[in-house]
């Protein structure tokens, strides 16, 4: 296609289209082709709907959310039709997941779910909001590190859309569509009802048309497997009325980070080949600097070695060369290189253990990333990014290892502790 894109095998079939893996010659990477076929489309509102998918996403730079690199027109089996060129996002769909009968850990759930969240509150906080309208377990797909993403936007709307589209399109899936929706008139509340209806389904392995009573009410059962908090949050993300839902996704973050414990990054639970692990769970403060706490402590505390080498990972060794260097500017300099970078490395472990023990967590979203240099021509990450609490927002930065921050971009959302007795000073901790 284009003289650039290599089929290799179909992915899926949508109600016009077909979507397939293909080998960008121009780059050598895999990515997903999106095929608009006129001949099957049944109307010209596909054509509206898959100039949306790709307005939409075009405009969204999030790490949960497909790339869109090209709109390409080129000809199909002898008839002119469009393509859309996406990042392809390998891995495996909850409804997989759901039809292996695959029993997650009960932190990667709660993991799984606070990812969706962050999607949602970047979609929904766009200006003006977008809608995805269709997310459902096989619209999740977990990639090979454990991480999830939202895909198939094919049934996206902006709330307010310009003057030259027409009215809703009625679209999604039985079962994870709220009422108000078959109505045309979905809000942010109507995803986080199908983001709730999802997760009841990958809790019991059963969709929620089971759960259905007479006047089309889900009713979430008495106990679910998996972390307690889950159920209280489904009841209320599934209750008919959009107005006693959760108005925001990050509410209903706030309202599972509030108790007393949640998921933070680092640790070692149950680990099952090819995935991830998630993370441990955090005590109620105050925590003693023990067990999972400890181990989270050694993963995110910089050593003086990586403070002098912003580029290498946390996994990378020192080798003879390295070490040989380090002896040649150690005399240089005096011993002053080695004594500035460890005195460094133990003022960032006092204080990462201060907020261990004392802090409270929450997600920040990224506002800017800056590099600036800190000694010797050594450089280091200045992340400034914001976060509410109570709905009051608060903003803050941090100093992080740049190979770690380079993963990071504005808009996206990082697990952070804070400490509200010290005016909401806080620490990255992702």
């Amino acid at each position: 296609m284009a003289g650039q894109y290599e089929f290799i095998r179909v992915l899926g079939y949508g109600s016009f289209g077909r979507t397939f893996l293909a080998r960008d010659r121009a780059t050598d990477r895999s990515v997903a082709v999106k095929l608009l076929d006129p001949r099957t489309a049944e109307d010209w509102k596909a054509f509206e709907l898959f100039e949306r998918e790709a307005t939409v996403l075009r405009s969204l730079r999030h790490h949960g959310i497909p790339e869109v690199h090209a709109l390409v027109h080129d000809e199909w089996q002898g008839a002119r039709a469009t393509f859309l060129v996406m990042e392809y996002i390998d891995g495996i769909s909850l409804q997989r997941v759901i039809e292996e009968g695959r029993e997650l850990d009960a932190p990667e759930v709660v993991s799984i779910f606070l990812e969706q969240l962050t999607i949602l509150d970047y979609l929904h906080g766009r200006v003006p909001p977008i809608l995805h309208r269709d997310i459902k377990p096989a619209n999740i797909i977990l990639r090979p590190n454990g991480q999830p993403a939202l895909v198939d936007f094919g049934s996206v709307r902006r709330i307010v859309m310009g003057p030259d589209e027409s009215g809703s399109t009625i679209t999604g899936t039985y079962g994870y569509m709220p009422y108000e929706q078959y109505m045309g008139q979905a809000t942010p509340a109507s995803d986080l009802y199908a983001l709730g209806a999802t997760f009841l389904h990958l809790l019991t392995g059963r969709p929620p048309r089971h759960f259905m009573s007479k006047e089309g009410r889900i009713e979430v059962p008495p106990t679910l497997p998996g972390d307690g908090r889950m159920r209280a949050l489904l009841v209320r993300l599934l209750l008919p009325s959009p107005a006693e839902r959760f108005q925001s996704a990050r509410d209903v973050r706030q309202a599972l980070l509030s108790t007393t414990s949640v998921t933070v990054a680092g640790g070692r639970v149950r680990p099952r080949p090819g995935v991830t692990t998630p993370a441990p769970l955090l005590e109620p403060v105050p925590r003693a600097i023990k067990g999972d706490t400890a181990r989270l402590l050694k993963e995110i505390s910089p050593s003086a070695l990586q403070l002098m080498d912003g580029s290498a990972k946390p996994a990378d060794r020192a080798g003879l060369l390295d070490w040989l260097s380090l002896g040649f500017f150690s005399v240089l300099t005096v011993g002053v290189l080695p004594m500035v970078f460890v005195s460094m490395a133990r003022a960032r472990r006092r204080r990462l253990r201060l907020f261990l023990r004392a802090g409270l967590p929450t997600f920040a979203e990224i506002t800017s990333i800056d590099i600036e240099k800190i000694a010797f021509d050594s450089t280091s990450a200045r992340v400034s990014y914001e976060f509410v609490v109570d709905d009051v927002l608060h903003r803050d930065t941090d100093q992080i290892v740049p190979v770690i921050a380079a993963r990071w971009r504005p808009g996206d959302h990082i697990q952070i502790l804070y400490v509200p007795d010290r005016n909401y000073d806080s620490v990255i901790v992702a």
